[in-house]
């Protein structure tokens, strides 16, 4: 190889002849690659050649072998003795380091771990070559080249571990800083998925937060390449366990090849074949017996009835085809096939109307009152106020007169025949009288599929494919309902890796992921006639994209009773991505320089058909009785208010959800640089530069849910249409401008077609260190700015889809049937709620009349100043313990919630006080958030040896926000809009204290063991026992005390606090108070609370999960292992969160269990 005795200066100035050919092809690779995260599925192997007066050595010879495929890579120390293998797949390897005059040195079998960079030192004896020196590779398990934060979970671990389900995700908190915390919409995540990722019903699946960010702020990857889930920032695929080789999550990295998310980097790698052939097979099941009870399943109840399999078999090993092949040391392969059933009754109690109160006879419900709605009149109520009052059904006997047949039909077309109540709710009134026996079925298949190859010394390639299928049917909520819910998602990419030299490597990297997530509920008899004889108008029942134009049948929402109606929620595209990506590598004297650049694609497209209908109390309540709050008590009875067909809300959506496909592209550029034979520094700049994507497409034009939209810009008041449709008049149906097209006042139109913008400032500096202080000990520390490209940004886009001049998408939440002084009764009906006096196919004369869920036009991407410090210290040959402090502020976050509502506290109609009072408030999504992470993190390590491994992690820390996530629906939201710094406390995923240790440990008996009988069938009989544990403490999940309604009088219903006025700690809680609730209080009238954010919290976290393995070896290596695996083995329950509503009657009290009761997981596995 070339040597170079220039300056550094010169040296980039000044390169080689033949670095220009290695430079343009890198560089033209890289104007079409790359990757928003750039993060590698690899390892290197670095280190320095001395002689023994410490002298380097240039030209020595290094090799280093992978033990399993004997696949060999050669490099050549340079002028300053350093030599350096990059892009290494993650296994077991040997390094020997040789040179002329000097006896070889040779470091025996060590793991090298994903994204480890290990440095091997070696000093060389002179010698003859004539022997072999072999030394230590201990100081391998200490990173003295970065300053990273991260964990390795290693084979071992993710197949011995006890995994419920299956699912690799529980095993992320057994990394410092992860808190199983879910805040995002993504956290109920179960068996049908959550916008895309499939997983399975029974299984332990995870989302967590990751060093304080928000759950979205992490992002998955698998073998390197982008295993995405789009709208939920979840996983795309997840892996069969049996296919993992190893995963490790990254952080507050000090590599600006690492970026575009605030939390952690999941990095999973597969296992690829090896020179011998190994596989295995594998079937895992659970059911109701193995089970313990619910803390609060009544003792009359039995357990849920449930059945579950998972089984599969993977193989792996060289490519040979007889007389034609031979792949051994060069060719290799790994399939993993695995499926999975899941059965349970479901029986769901539900309550339907008996046919004595569909003829309107409420008598027997002694703890309401019915009143007329249609002679509703005006008075003054007792504190002087304009107020409305209507008489009494006598006897709660609603006259058969006023009683709407088609109600009663509707009725007894979706509802099964009522039996004898069977179970009461209090004052005695029936809570259930019919069972829905629908059972609940899953059935998921999954492959995963690589091929590596080796191409001689210089070349290596590898390709994967990853499938999955999952199908749920369930209930829809009523007998006679189906629900069935397809997910099917690939996942394929592949590598190629040149080395020009041993100092110039590239690497070109390609990634596809696509998921489809569809949905349909439909009642399994014809829905046709009974939608006629309802007389619902087409404008709201008819003309579903998703129904081919045809009709959907509503839920009717009666509230207490049974509710489910027809919907269609196809995603074809829930995630439609590309990731080609590219890195170039040159070593230089001490310094290893690293550039890449990345560009990546995503696109969306959902149909989706949805309708529904609310009754509430209200409609049939009296507006005259009010409570000690001035405002009107709840009376009056939903059905009553069905059966005389006055409803409170509708929703209506049917658009063709489209994305213009949005992307990112990124460059970066690396130095790390060995200043000393002790200090390492690393610094690095990264740029990102994301393209937001924009809603609808062309193709759409015309179509409800096209991109003839808009959005709200609060900031200056004015509705935004994104693309300007022709007038009513002219088109004659909507999306349309009313009327002529003349603009209704605060409208205007988008000059480029599009709604958000993009950000051209994401410019991240990274900075790091890592000193050696001894052979045993190493220092650390970094700083970087990471910006989040991904978080929520496909969702955010697609959430203006249907809106106004559009009406694709109609909520009124409600209706014009509360009584004004200019509508004393009720004029909207279940047949048109959208428009009483319409044909319901134009949009309203502004879009200032309905709620939606819009965002800043403005919106940013939010970022985080992120920096550790922190030492490693080898304890032993296999012990190492790592003490870090980690620290963050994050800037620009979301702020979601309502907007437009009252400035200030106080009387008067709330939309007067507005800043904009020609508007209703609606949701809005503003980057002007902010928060902040502190924390101690401890992991103690010991690597897998004489049978036994052990981790420890330990997390202690503060993390502070003003909201803690999107779309108002995601944790706790701000209070007050205009003021979110008033509403800064502790995050949703603050969870001071988090203690996970993990253990495997073999026990020492038999064969080769340290107490064996000395006789081989006792040893065979009585040993091959394995006991593996996690075993998890951590305090409870926060919450805020919050008052449902609006005090404060500004419009804010739902999002307001209590008032905290005494001591609220119990010093004995039980689930019946588990706080004190005399020391909250509702906040004196239009005043906010002054409770603190998320300020109480809930039961702490006690868990040990189990799993003991007992091997029958019959041949070589091969064996078969019957497993049993028990998850909260010690069956300790842990409460949910009590009701934190100071106006629910159950105020104080846990009526859940957090965590699931004991569980037992039963399981034969063969391993050849």
């Amino acid at each position: 190889m070339t040597r170079y005795s220039q300056s550094f200066t010169r040296q980039i100035v000044g390169l080689f002849p033949g670095m220009y050919k290695a430079c343009f092809v890198g560089l033209l690779l890289l104007l079409f690659a790359g990757s928003a995260g750039a993060q590698v599925s690899t390892a290197s192997v670095n280190g320095v050649i001395r002689d023994p007066n410490g002298a380097v050595i240039a030209g020595a010879t290094i090799e280093l072998k992978n033990t399993a495929t004997s696949v060999v890579h050669q490099s050549v120390s340079n002028s300053s003795g350093a030599y350096v293998f990059l892009d290494i797949t993650p296994g077991r390897y040997t390094v020997q380091a040789s040179a002329t005059g000097f006896n070889p040195q040779k470091v025996p079998e060590f793991v090298l771990s994903v994204d480890q960079t290990a440095t091997l030192n070696f000093k060389l004896a002179i010698g003859t070559q004539n022997q072999v020196v072999t030394v230590d590779a201990t100081a391998a398990q200490l990173d003295v080249s970065g300053a990273s934060l991260g964990t390795v979970i290693e084979t071992k671990q993710v197949n011995d571990l006890p995994l419920n389900g299956r699912n690799f995700t529980s095993l992320l908190s057994l990394t410092p800083g992860v808190v199983p915390i879910m805040t995002g919409q993504s956290g109920g995540m179960s068996g049908s998925g959550g916008f895309g990722a499939a997983v399975a019903i029974g299984s332990d699946y995870s989302f967590p937060s990751i060093n304080g960010q928000t759950n979205r702020s992490d992002f998955f990857l698998m073998d390197g390449l982008y295993n995405y889930g789009a709208i939920e920032s979840t996983y795309a695929i997840a892996p069969i366990i049996d296919a993992i080789q190893e995963f490790k999550v990254v952080s507050h990295t000090d590599d600006a090849e690492y970026g575009s998310v605030l939390g952690g980097v999941v990095n999973i790698v597969t296992k690829s074949g090896t020179n011998e052939f190994h596989g295995s097979g594998w079937e895992y099941v659970r059911n109701t017996a193995f089970d313990a009870r619910n803390y609060f399943l009544p003792a009359s109840q039995s357990k849920p009835s449930f059945h579950q399999n998972q089984f599969g078999g993977s193989i792996g090993g060289p490519v040979i085809i007889p007389k034609l092949y031979n792949g051994r040391n060069k060719s290799f392969f790994f399939g993993a096939y695995q499926g999975y059933r899941y059965s349970t009754p479901q029986d769901s109690t539900i309550l339907v109307p008996t046919d004595a109160e569909l003829a309107g006879n409420e008598a027997d419900n002694n703890q309401l009152q019915i009143y007329n709605p249609f002679q509703t009149t005006p008075t003054i109520d007792k504190n002087g106020n304009p107020n409305f009052t209507r008489p009494a059904f006598a006897g709660n006997q609603i006259p058969s007169n006023l009683i709407d047949q088609r109600m009663v039909a509707y009725a007894k077309f979706i509802f099964p025949a009522p039996g004898p109540c069977f179970q009461f709710g209090s004052g005695g009134t029936c809570a259930a009288n019919a069972i829905d026996a629908t059972p609940l079925t899953q059935k998921q298949n999954e492959f995963d599929i690589r091929g590596d190859q080796s191409f001689g010394t210089k070349d290596t390639a590898w390709f994967r494919y990853s499938f999955i299928n999952s199908t749920v049917n369930s209930s829809g909520g009523l007998p006679g309902l189906l629900t069935d819910h397809e997910i099917d998602g690939r996942n394929w990419g592949g590598s190629f890796v040149h080395i020009f030299s041993p100092t110039q490597i590239l690497q070109v990297q390609y990634a596809r992921t696509t998921v489809s997530d569809n949905s349909a509920t439909r009642f399994t008899k014809s829905t046709a006639d009974i939608i006629s004889t309802i007389g619902f108008s087409d404008a709201f029942a008819s003309g579903f994209a998703g129904a081919n134009g045809g009709a959907l049948l509503p839920g009717p929402g009666i509230s207490n009773y049974g509710n489910g109606g027809e919907s269609i929620n196809d995603t074809p595209k829930a995630t439609d991505s590309h990731e080609v990506r590219g890195s170039y590598t040159k070593i230089m004297g001490n310094h290893e320089i690293k550039f890449g650049a990345g560009f990546d694609t995503v696109n969306f497209a959902s149909p989706l058909s949805q309708i529904g209908l609310n009754f509430s109390a209200p409609q049939t309540g009296n507006p005259s009785i009010l409570g000690s709050d001035g405002k009107p008590v709840s009376n009056g009875d939903a059905l009553a208010s069905f059966l005389l067909n006055v409803p409170s809300g509708a929703s209506r959506r049917n658009v063709d959800e489209t994305e213009r496909p949005g992307g990112l592209l990124s460059v970066f550029l690396q130095d790390s640089w060995k200043t000393t034979p002790r200090l390492t520094l690393n610094y690095g700049l990264r740029y990102d530069y994301p393209f937001l994507p924009a809603y609808g497409t062309n193709a759409n034009i015309g179509k409800q849910g096209g991109p003839e939209t808009g959005d709200m810009d609060w900031g200056t008041g004015n509705y935004i249409i994104q693309k300007l449709p022709p007038s009513c008049n002219s088109r004659g149906f909507a999306p349309c401008i009313p009327g002529d097209g003349t603009l209704p006042a605060h409208v205007i139109v988008s000059p480029n077609g599009k709604i958000s913008h993009n950000v051209n400032s994401n410019l991240g500096p990274r900075f790091g260190f890592a000193f050696k202080v001894d052979d045993k000990t190493v220092m650390h520390g970094a700083y970087g700015i990471v910006f989040d490209d991904w978080a929520a940004v496909t969702q955010m886009a697609q959430n203006i889809e249907g809106s106004w001049p559009d009406i694709g998408q109609q909520i009124a939440s409600s209706l014009t049937n509360v009584p004004t002084t200019s509508q004393l009764t009720p004029n909207v009906t279940a047949q048109n709620p959208f428009n009483a006096s319409g044909s319901g196919l134009f949009p309203p004369a502004t879009p200032f009349t309905s709620n939606q869920w819009f965002y800043d036009p403005h919106i940013k991407n939010p970022y985080s100043e992120q920096w550790n410090f922190g030492v490693q210290r080898q304890l032993n040959g296999s012990l190492a313990l790592r003490i870090d402090y980690v620290g963050s502020a994050s800037h620009r976050t979301n702020v979601g919630g309502q907007y437009n509502t009252a400035l200030t506290p106080g009387p008067g109609t709330p939309q007067s006080r507005a800043p904009y009072p020609y508007s209703i408030p609606t949701f809005y999504d503003r980057s002007i958030g902010n928060g902040s992470y502190n924390a101690l993190q401890v992991q103690l390590d010991k690597r897998y040896t004489n049978g036994f491994s052990y981790q420890v992690a330990y997390t202690w820390s503060k993390s502070m926000a003003e909201d803690d996530g999107w779309f108002g629906v995601e944790g706790t939201v701000v209070q007050d809009a205009y003021h979110p710094g008033a509403s800064y406390g502790l995050s949703g995923t603050n969870i001071p204290q988090v203690f996970v240790a993990n253990s495997l440990y073999e026990i020492p008996v038999g064969k080769g063991k340290r107490f064996s009988t000395g006789n081989r069938f006792v040893d065979y009989v009585v040993g091959n026992w394995q006991i593996n544990n996690i075993f998890t403490w951590r305090n409870g999940q926060n919450f805020t005390v919050k008052d449902s309604n609006d005090v404060a009088n500004i419009g804010n219903t739902g999002y307001e606090w209590a008032d905290q006025v005494g001591n609220p700690h119990l010093s004995h809680p039980t689930t019946a108070k588990w706080f004190n609730t005399a020391a909250f209080a509702v906040p004196a009238q239009y005043t906010f609370g002054n409770v603190g954010r998320n300020s109480m919290q809930a039961q702490r976290w006690i868990n040990l999960d189990s799993s003991v393995i007992r091997s029958f070896p019959f041949w070589r290596e091969d064996r078969i292992e019957f497993r049993a695996e028990g998850f909260n083995i010690l069956n300790h329950p842990v409460f949910g969160g009590p009701q934190n509503d100071i106006s629910n009657t159950n105020f104080g009290a846990v009526t859940s269990q957090a965590n699931s009761p004991r569980q037992l997981q039963l399981s034969g596995k063969i391993i050849f």
